[in-house]
């Protein structure tokens, strides 16, 4: 959400100008892996140097948009960072079972094409789906994670949801098998879970409520941006993508004072209406 204001760039852009040098990092590092991994799907295998050419770009590309200053010190330290990792994830064993051709049966799908469910376009797409014997395996790369949670295994069956909705996939949740894969304090860590009924059918309810409340904070927020929500810490200020717009962007304790007073405000007013 905007808060209010009008802008008529596309989301993506303004997502990329607002968002910290580590995270565009990131997006540079997830760009390059979706765009080896289709031309490795075509028969085309990178050299070591043109993967690190592809990072360099995609990073320089995006640092480029950047509302923050990127110096060219910065820059090659970013770079760093992304060939370590990135070198390592290539190590896992899916990617390392797709570069022998391994799996016969595979796709790419673009996490960013959204499915519609119940009128809501939700962006729940695997990365990667690989048909081994009679199971559909489900990919999601995380180039950057917090500690596992049991919220992980929770949003790792939206692919479950979403395979359903398309041609071609079984629509019994045992046929899958869902892996997500990332990057957590220092190493890139593999999940595996098994989808059921039961799974897959909380998962729903837990899409519609956080959808349900979604739209009750966008109401409010028509009615009066000032009372949205705000971050619990700063942190989460500095690579949010509405911090330049939001209330709490620069100075997130007054903030949160200031709303407090208003919230008060029009609590007495509706006592008194």
């Amino acid at each position: 959400m905007q808060y209010g204001k009008t802008n008529k760039q596309s989301s993506n852009h303004r997502s990329l100008t607002s968002q910290r040098p580590w995270n565009l990092m990131l997006r540079a590092m997830k760009e390059t892996l979706m765009d080896q991994l289709e031309d490795l799907h075509q028969g085309k295998e990178w050299s070591h140097l043109l993967t690190k050419h592809q990072l360099y770009s995609n990073l320089k590309r995006r640092t480029n948009k950047s509302m923050y200053d990127v110096s060219n010190v910065r820059l090659e330290s970013l770079l760093k960072f992304a060939q370590n990792r990135y070198s390592r994830l290539w190590r896992t064993r899916i990617l390392r079972q797709l570069c022998k051709n391994t799996h016969s049966q595979w796709y790419l799908f673009d996490r960013l094409e959204p499915v519609n469910i119940q009128g809501n376009q939700l962006f729940i797409a695997p990365d990667v789906v690989v048909r081994i014997q009679n199971k559909w395996h489900l990919y999601r790369f995380d180039m950057q994670s917090s500690e596992h949670t049991v919220c992980h295994e929770e949003e790792a069956n939206t692919m479950v949801i979403w395979a359903i909705q398309h041609n071609g996939f079984p629509q019994k949740p045992i046929s899958f098998k869902l892996h997500t894969i990332a990057w957590h304090q220092g190493y890139w860590h593999q999940k595996t879970y098994q989808p059921s009924e039961k799974s897959v059918s909380n998962c729903s309810i837990l899409l519609s409520n956080d959808m349900n409340a979604m739209k009750s904070i966008r109401t409010a927020g028509n009615r009066n941006p000032a009372l949205l929500p705000l971050a619990q810490h700063y942190r989460t200020c500095q690579s949010c993508a509405f911090r330049t717009f939001c209330p709490g962007g620069k100075d997130l304790p007054k903030a949160k004072k200031e709303q407090a007073l208003l919230e008060l405000s029009t609590k007495k007013r509706l006592l008194e209406a």
